[in-house]
């Protein structure tokens, strides 16, 4: 449920997309073809979708200190992609940034029995602990494919195009958490049978 929600307050911007929806849009022979932007729509809507169960797993099984400091080192991954997808360059500030956050975050690894986990199993613990770091990097992943897409694809980003793609991704992100859900459910259901 806590996956559900994440993603729940997208329709709040359904008014403004129909407000932005009437004059500001033209077609151009270099805007891309509707499969097209649906493939990018549903792959951004699986891909925050799984990367928000992950975070949803991490909460659950982390207390919350050790759970933000580990969402922080998305600036490392998202320097990490950055680099390699979008030819950001390195800054000395960059370099401080990261050098920071990986000793926090290894400095956390080494030393889990210091925080109170309230029960939670060693095992867990480790699940919450990689769950967290891989939704760190795959949300920096999302950032840096979103701005490709942008720049290779849509090949614009004017403030219609990035709504459209925040909304249709998190639609499809909602159906499939929905789907997820009922999926669970029915197995659930069938067990008890």
């Amino acid at each position: 449920m806590a996956t559900f929600v994440q993603s729940a307050g997208f329709p709040i911007l359904l008014p403004v997309l129909c407000c932005f929806s009437n004059g500001s849009r033209s077609t151009n022979k270099t805007d891309p073809k509707i499969s097209t932007l649906v493939c990018l729509y549903v792959a951004f809507g699986l891909l925050l979708t799984g990367d928000n169960m992950m975070y949803s797993y991490g909460l659950l099984y982390l207390p919350v200190s050790t759970y933000s400091l580990l969402c922080a080192t998305q600036l490392a991954f998202n320097a990490f992609f950055s680099f390699f997808l979008n030819s950001q360059k390195f800054t000395p500030f960059i370099f401080n940034s990261l050098l920071l956050l990986t000793i926090s975050a290894t400095l956390l690894a080494v030393n889990a029995d210091s925080e109170n986990t309230s029960g939670v199993s060693k095992g867990n613990y480790v699940i919450g602990f990689l769950c967290t770091l891989g939704a760190s990097a795959t949300y920096s992943l999302y950032l840096s494919l979103l701005q490709l897409s942008f720049e290779k694809v849509i090949k614009k980003e004017t403030f219609s195009v990035v709504l459209d793609m925040q909304i249709y991704s998190s639609f499809v992100q909602h159906v499939d958490v929905w789907w997820d859900y009922l999926l669970a459910e029915n197995g659930r259901v069938c067990q008890k049978r």
